[in-house]
């Protein structure tokens, strides 16, 4: 099941629903533009690195022919699950429900990674470089968005 949840197309499905929730409900531009750079340029820097460094699988039969390092589940399981926890913390006071939002969010990136060690498809070097990863990039962004909305708010002026 961890694995399914991990693949590329669902993580796009959910990325887009989450934006259109977004749209919808709250109209907030720079949450969604947050929630493209966070997915979607995730998924670009992974593939970047998958291509430079071109680390074949592990050796098991019906093994996939794409390379290895970093695990592309790892990356973008930790990226849409914490882009997910992110998006509903800044759209909706959680308080006390905002940890169990985190502690699931954790948890849930953490099974997708060690589904694929568990499954062979991955080396653990790949899965840990993948969650490495994307939590820095994850982080990056937060950091962007925050700075974006810190930069809006220094533009107003004074009231006398």
């Amino acid at each position: 099941m961890f694995h399914h949840i991990g693949e590329t197309n669902f993580i796009f499905t959910i990325a887009i629903i989450l934006c259109i929730f977004i749209w919808i409900y709250k109209k907030d531009y720079k949450l969604i533009g947050f929630v493209i750079v966070c997915v979607g340029g995730g998924y670009g820097l992974y593939q970047l690195l998958k291509h430079l460094i071109e680390r074949p699988r592990p050796d098991i039969a019906e093994q996939f022919s794409t390379f290895s390092f970093p695990s592309e589940h790892a990356v973008h399981g930790l990226l849409y699950i914490f882009t997910i926890a992110y998006a509903l913390n800044r759209l909706y006071t959680l308080n006390k429900s905002s940890l169990i939002v985190w502690i699931a969010a954790i948890i849930l990136a953490l099974l997708i990674g060690i589904s694929r060690i568990t499954e062979a498809r991955h080396f653990a070097s790949d899965v840990i470089a993948g969650w490495s990863l994307g939590y820095s990039w994850f982080i990056l962004c937060v950091w962007l968005y925050k700075r974006s909305n810190d930069f809006k708010r220094s533009e107003k002026i004074p009231e006398i």
